[in-house]
Protein backbone atom coordinates (compact mmCIF):
# COMPACT_ATOMS: atom_id res chain seq x y z
CA UNK A 1 0.00 0.00 0.00
CA UNK A 2 1.10 3.62 -0.97
CA UNK A 3 1.95 5.79 2.46
CA UNK A 4 -0.29 8.10 0.50
CA UNK A 5 -3.73 6.08 0.81
CA UNK A 6 -2.41 5.04 4.28
CA UNK A 7 -2.57 8.13 5.33
CA UNK A 8 -5.89 9.38 3.96
CA UNK A 9 -7.70 6.36 5.14
CA UNK A 10 -5.76 6.38 8.63
CA UNK A 11 -6.99 10.69 8.68
CA UNK A 12 -10.30 9.71 7.71
CA UNK A 13 -11.07 7.45 9.89
CA UNK A 14 -9.62 9.76 12.81
CA UNK A 15 -11.92 12.91 11.72
CA UNK A 16 -15.29 10.63 11.63
CA UNK A 17 -14.13 9.45 15.15
CA UNK A 18 -13.38 13.45 16.29
CA UNK A 19 -16.46 14.73 14.76
CA UNK A 20 -18.48 11.49 16.35
CA UNK A 21 -17.03 12.21 20.23
CA UNK A 22 -17.67 15.82 19.64
CA UNK A 23 -21.15 15.30 18.76
CA UNK A 24 -21.51 13.01 21.57
CA UNK A 25 -20.38 15.28 24.05
CA UNK A 26 -22.24 18.32 23.28
CA UNK A 27 -25.86 16.12 23.13
CA UNK A 28 -24.51 14.55 26.73
CA UNK A 29 -23.46 17.91 28.16
CA UNK A 30 -26.71 19.83 26.66
CA UNK A 31 -29.11 16.91 28.81
CA UNK A 32 -27.03 17.14 31.58
CA UNK A 33 -27.51 21.14 31.90
CA UNK A 34 -31.31 20.32 30.93
CA UNK A 35 -31.68 17.74 34.18
CA UNK A 36 -29.44 20.14 36.85
CA UNK A 37 -31.34 21.29 39.63
CA UNK A 38 -28.74 24.10 39.73
CA UNK A 39 -29.18 27.22 37.56
CA UNK A 40 -27.28 27.31 34.38
CA UNK A 41 -24.41 30.13 34.02
CA UNK A 42 -24.71 30.51 30.64
CA UNK A 43 -21.96 30.07 28.39
CA UNK A 44 -19.49 29.59 31.45
CA UNK A 45 -21.27 25.98 31.58
CA UNK A 46 -20.39 25.08 28.37
CA UNK A 47 -16.76 26.81 28.67
CA UNK A 48 -15.09 23.77 30.43
CA UNK A 49 -15.66 21.91 27.28
CA UNK A 50 -12.94 23.66 25.32
CA UNK A 51 -10.91 23.02 27.91
CA UNK A 52 -10.92 19.47 27.85
CA UNK A 53 -11.09 19.13 24.20
CA UNK A 54 -8.23 21.36 24.20
CA UNK A 55 -9.83 24.10 22.02
CA UNK A 56 -9.54 26.25 25.45
CA UNK A 57 -7.38 28.73 23.78
CA UNK A 58 -9.63 29.66 21.13
CA UNK A 59 -10.78 33.09 20.30
CA UNK A 60 -13.95 33.52 18.69
CA UNK A 61 -16.56 35.88 18.26
CA UNK A 62 -19.31 32.96 18.05
CA UNK A 63 -20.64 31.10 20.83
CA UNK A 64 -19.27 28.04 22.97
CA UNK A 65 -21.33 25.51 21.28
CA UNK A 66 -21.20 26.96 17.93
CA UNK A 67 -17.39 27.48 18.18
CA UNK A 68 -17.16 23.45 18.80
CA UNK A 69 -20.22 22.39 16.40
CA UNK A 70 -20.74 24.33 13.42
CA UNK A 71 -17.70 26.83 13.48
CA UNK A 72 -16.37 27.22 9.51
CA UNK A 73 -13.31 29.37 11.68
CA UNK A 74 -12.50 26.40 14.51
CA UNK A 75 -10.61 23.71 12.34
CA UNK A 76 -11.47 21.12 15.01
CA UNK A 77 -15.14 21.35 14.77
CA UNK A 78 -18.00 19.06 14.11
CA UNK A 79 -18.34 20.91 10.92
CA UNK A 80 -14.92 20.98 9.81
CA UNK A 81 -14.04 17.72 11.01
CA UNK A 82 -16.91 15.98 8.61
CA UNK A 83 -15.14 17.70 6.03
CA UNK A 84 -11.88 17.24 6.35
CA UNK A 85 -13.03 13.19 6.86
CA UNK A 86 -14.91 13.73 3.57
CA UNK A 87 -12.34 15.16 1.69
CA UNK A 88 -9.31 12.16 2.47
CA UNK A 89 -12.34 9.12 1.78
CA UNK A 90 -12.21 10.78 -1.68
CA UNK A 91 -9.03 10.78 -2.37
CA UNK A 92 -9.35 7.03 -1.42
CA UNK A 93 -12.93 6.35 -3.02
CA UNK A 94 -11.01 3.18 -4.97
CA UNK A 95 -9.84 1.70 -1.33
CA UNK A 96 -13.36 1.97 0.88
CA UNK A 97 -16.29 0.05 0.31
CA UNK A 98 -18.81 2.25 -2.41
CA UNK A 99 -21.18 2.74 0.68
CA UNK A 100 -18.96 4.31 3.36
CA UNK A 101 -18.12 6.96 0.34
CA UNK A 102 -21.92 7.35 -0.02
CA UNK A 103 -22.51 7.67 2.97
CA UNK A 104 -19.64 10.32 3.94
CA UNK A 105 -20.38 11.82 1.40
CA UNK A 106 -24.06 12.20 1.56
CA UNK A 107 -23.58 13.61 5.46
CA UNK A 108 -21.36 16.51 4.13
CA UNK A 109 -24.32 17.15 1.83
CA UNK A 110 -26.46 17.02 4.11
CA UNK A 111 -24.92 19.37 6.78
CA UNK A 112 -23.85 22.33 4.43
CA UNK A 113 -28.22 21.96 3.64
CA UNK A 114 -28.46 22.77 7.24
CA UNK A 115 -29.87 26.49 7.47
CA UNK A 116 -26.97 28.60 8.94
CA UNK A 117 -29.67 31.00 11.09
CA UNK A 118 -31.57 28.34 12.16
CA UNK A 119 -31.78 28.31 16.08
CA UNK A 120 -31.36 23.97 16.02
CA UNK A 121 -28.68 24.03 13.53
CA UNK A 122 -25.98 22.97 15.89
CA UNK A 123 -28.39 19.65 16.87
CA UNK A 124 -29.35 18.78 13.80
CA UNK A 125 -25.58 18.74 13.10
CA UNK A 126 -24.85 16.75 16.53
CA UNK A 127 -27.88 14.00 15.03
CA UNK A 128 -26.76 13.75 11.53
CA UNK A 129 -23.15 13.21 12.54
CA UNK A 130 -23.46 10.15 15.27
CA UNK A 131 -26.32 8.49 13.10
CA UNK A 132 -24.16 8.30 9.74
CA UNK A 133 -20.94 7.57 12.09
CA UNK A 134 -22.74 4.63 13.31
CA UNK A 135 -23.78 3.65 10.06
CA UNK A 136 -19.83 3.60 8.80
CA UNK A 137 -18.61 1.86 11.55
CA UNK A 138 -20.67 -0.73 10.90
CA UNK A 139 -19.84 -0.60 7.31
CA UNK A 140 -16.48 -1.29 7.78
CA UNK A 141 -16.76 -3.97 10.49
CA UNK A 142 -18.97 -6.13 7.47
CA UNK A 143 -18.07 -4.75 4.17
CA UNK A 144 -14.23 -4.34 4.43
CA UNK A 145 -11.63 -7.04 4.28
CA UNK A 146 -8.95 -7.44 6.81
CA UNK A 147 -6.16 -6.11 4.96
CA UNK A 148 -4.07 -2.92 5.52
CA UNK A 149 -6.99 -0.76 4.58
CA UNK A 150 -9.10 -2.15 7.25
CA UNK A 151 -6.41 -2.18 9.71
CA UNK A 152 -5.36 1.69 8.79
CA UNK A 153 -8.73 2.87 9.48
CA UNK A 154 -8.84 1.13 12.71
CA UNK A 155 -5.64 2.60 13.72
CA UNK A 156 -7.11 6.02 13.18
CA UNK A 157 -10.75 5.26 14.91
CA UNK A 158 -8.54 3.85 17.81
CA UNK A 159 -5.96 6.23 18.41
CA UNK A 160 -8.73 9.13 18.38
CA UNK A 161 -11.18 7.45 20.78
CA UNK A 162 -8.64 6.40 22.61
CA UNK A 163 -7.66 10.69 22.75
CA UNK A 164 -11.14 11.65 23.44
CA UNK A 165 -12.19 9.37 26.03
CA UNK A 166 -8.90 10.51 28.20
CA UNK A 167 -9.71 13.87 27.42
CA UNK A 168 -13.17 13.49 28.77
CA UNK A 169 -12.21 11.93 31.71
CA UNK A 170 -10.12 14.99 32.67
CA UNK A 171 -13.08 17.17 32.36
CA UNK A 172 -13.66 17.48 35.96
CA UNK A 173 -10.71 18.88 36.13
CA UNK A 174 -11.90 22.30 34.84
CA UNK A 175 -14.84 22.31 36.73
CA UNK A 176 -16.35 23.95 39.21
CA UNK A 177 -15.80 21.70 42.44
CA UNK A 178 -19.97 21.72 43.15
CA UNK A 179 -20.89 20.37 39.63
CA UNK A 180 -18.02 17.48 39.16
CA UNK A 181 -20.45 14.95 40.09
CA UNK A 182 -22.69 15.82 37.53
CA UNK A 183 -20.11 15.44 34.92
CA UNK A 184 -19.18 11.94 35.63
CA UNK A 185 -22.81 11.37 33.87
CA UNK A 186 -22.13 13.63 31.42
CA UNK A 187 -19.01 11.19 30.08
CA UNK A 188 -21.00 8.30 31.02
CA UNK A 189 -23.94 9.05 28.43
CA UNK A 190 -21.41 11.05 25.89
CA UNK A 191 -19.22 7.12 25.73
CA UNK A 192 -22.78 5.27 25.15
CA UNK A 193 -21.50 3.32 28.47
CA UNK A 194 -24.55 3.67 30.42
CA UNK A 195 -25.70 -0.29 29.90
CA UNK A 196 -22.24 -0.86 30.70
CA UNK A 197 -21.83 1.37 33.99
CA UNK A 198 -25.32 -0.25 35.28
CA UNK A 199 -24.40 -3.76 34.97
CA UNK A 200 -21.06 -3.78 36.32
CA UNK A 201 -21.39 -0.97 38.98
CA UNK A 202 -25.30 0.05 39.63
CA UNK A 203 -26.96 2.72 38.83
CA UNK A 204 -25.13 5.18 40.56
CA UNK A 205 -22.29 6.76 38.85
CA UNK A 206 -19.25 8.34 40.93
CA UNK A 207 -15.78 9.59 40.00
CA UNK A 208 -14.54 5.77 40.68
CA UNK A 209 -16.66 3.69 39.05
CA UNK A 210 -17.01 6.26 35.63
CA UNK A 211 -13.39 6.89 35.59
CA UNK A 212 -12.75 2.67 36.45
CA UNK A 213 -14.99 1.72 33.61
CA UNK A 214 -13.60 4.75 31.10
CA UNK A 215 -9.55 4.37 31.48
CA UNK A 216 -9.39 0.67 32.44
CA UNK A 217 -12.27 -1.60 31.01
CA UNK A 218 -11.28 -4.29 29.03
CA UNK A 219 -14.22 -5.17 27.42
CA UNK A 220 -15.46 -1.61 27.04
CA UNK A 221 -14.72 -0.42 23.23
CA UNK A 222 -14.36 2.84 24.09
CA UNK A 223 -12.37 2.56 27.08
CA UNK A 224 -8.57 3.86 26.65
CA UNK A 225 -7.17 0.32 27.82
CA UNK A 226 -9.18 -1.26 25.54
CA UNK A 227 -8.40 1.12 22.05
CA UNK A 228 -4.38 0.65 23.45
CA UNK A 229 -4.56 -3.02 22.96
CA UNK A 230 -6.46 -2.29 19.73
CA UNK A 231 -3.30 -0.08 18.69
CA UNK A 232 -0.56 -2.40 19.87
CA UNK A 233 -2.66 -5.22 18.02
CA UNK A 234 -3.15 -3.13 14.77
CA UNK A 235 0.34 -2.27 14.81
CA UNK A 236 1.60 -6.18 14.76
CA UNK A 237 -0.79 -6.86 12.38
CA UNK A 238 0.66 -4.32 9.54
CA UNK A 239 4.64 -5.11 10.59
CA UNK A 240 3.86 -8.14 10.78
CA UNK A 241 5.90 -8.26 14.22
CA UNK A 242 5.51 -11.28 17.08
CA UNK A 243 4.44 -10.21 19.85
CA UNK A 244 6.72 -9.48 22.81
CA UNK A 245 8.87 -7.87 20.06
CA UNK A 246 8.65 -4.58 18.31
CA UNK A 247 10.21 -3.45 14.70
CA UNK A 248 9.47 0.17 14.98
CA UNK A 249 9.06 3.03 18.15
CA UNK A 250 4.91 3.19 17.66
CA UNK A 251 4.74 -0.31 18.60
CA UNK A 252 7.19 -0.08 21.37
CA UNK A 253 5.86 3.27 23.03
CA UNK A 254 2.03 1.82 22.50
CA UNK A 255 3.66 -1.84 24.52
CA UNK A 256 4.58 0.23 27.29
CA UNK A 257 1.45 2.35 27.32
CA UNK A 258 -0.46 -1.21 27.07
CA UNK A 259 1.59 -1.96 30.00
CA UNK A 260 1.05 0.38 32.19
CA UNK A 261 -2.64 0.25 31.60
CA UNK A 262 -2.40 -3.48 32.06
CA UNK A 263 -0.25 -3.18 35.63
CA UNK A 264 0.03 -0.04 37.03
CA UNK A 265 -3.39 1.36 36.14
CA UNK A 266 -4.94 2.36 39.56
CA UNK A 267 -1.61 2.64 41.41
CA UNK A 268 -0.75 5.54 39.02
CA UNK A 269 -3.77 7.18 39.32
CA UNK A 270 -3.37 7.41 43.66
CA UNK A 271 0.49 8.38 43.04
CA UNK A 272 0.22 11.27 40.18
CA UNK A 273 -3.84 12.25 40.68
CA UNK A 274 -6.13 12.08 37.91
CA UNK A 275 -5.53 14.99 35.97
CA UNK A 276 -1.87 14.74 35.96
CA UNK A 277 -2.12 10.53 34.76
CA UNK A 278 -4.43 11.38 32.09
CA UNK A 279 -1.92 14.29 31.09
CA UNK A 280 0.52 10.75 31.28
CA UNK A 281 -1.57 9.29 28.74
CA UNK A 282 -2.28 12.15 26.05
CA UNK A 283 1.05 12.51 25.71
CA UNK A 284 1.63 8.84 25.19
CA UNK A 285 -1.10 9.10 22.47
CA UNK A 286 0.44 12.10 20.69
CA UNK A 287 4.18 9.92 20.76
CA UNK A 288 2.10 7.13 18.81
CA UNK A 289 0.49 9.02 16.57
CA UNK A 290 3.69 11.08 15.58
CA UNK A 291 5.43 7.90 14.85
CA UNK A 292 2.79 6.09 12.68
CA UNK A 293 3.14 9.89 11.31
CA UNK A 294 6.99 9.30 10.86
CA UNK A 295 7.25 5.69 10.26
CA UNK A 296 4.15 4.69 7.68
CA UNK A 297 3.31 8.53 6.18
CA UNK A 298 6.92 9.89 5.53
CA UNK A 299 9.96 9.12 3.99
CA UNK A 300 12.65 9.30 6.89
CA UNK A 301 15.75 10.25 5.37
CA UNK A 302 17.78 10.90 8.58
CA UNK A 303 17.97 7.03 9.72
CA UNK A 304 19.61 4.55 7.44
CA UNK A 305 17.38 1.78 6.75
CA UNK A 306 17.78 -1.44 8.92
CA UNK A 307 16.11 -4.99 8.15
CA UNK A 308 13.43 -3.45 10.70
CA UNK A 309 12.66 -1.09 8.21
CA UNK A 310 11.99 -3.16 5.35
CA UNK A 311 8.57 -2.57 5.41
CA UNK A 312 8.78 1.27 4.86
CA UNK A 313 11.45 0.53 2.00
CA UNK A 314 9.77 -1.56 -0.30
CA UNK A 315 6.38 0.87 0.09
CA UNK A 316 8.30 3.47 -0.94
CA UNK A 317 9.79 1.79 -4.09
CA UNK A 318 6.00 1.31 -5.08
CA UNK A 319 5.64 4.75 -4.67
CA UNK A 320 8.24 5.95 -6.80
CA UNK A 321 7.22 3.16 -9.25
CA UNK A 322 3.53 4.47 -9.63
CA UNK A 323 4.60 8.03 -9.94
Amino acid sequence: MLSRVAENLYWMSRYIERADNLARLVVAHQTELIDATTEASGEFEWHPLLEATAMGDAESSEDVISYIVSSEENEDSVYNSVYQARENGRAVRDQISEEIWLTLNTLWLALRQVPKDSPDRNQAICELVTQAALVIRGLEQSALPRTEVHSFIQLGTNIERADKTSRLVDLPHYLPEGEVDSAWNTMIRACGAAVEHRQKNGGEVSAASASTLLLFSNSFPRSVRYCVRSIDELLRRISQSSPGNYVNEAERVSGLLLARLDYRGVEDVGEKGLHDYVDSIQVDLNRIGQEIQQRFFYNRKDAPLTEADDYVKRRFQMQQLQQ
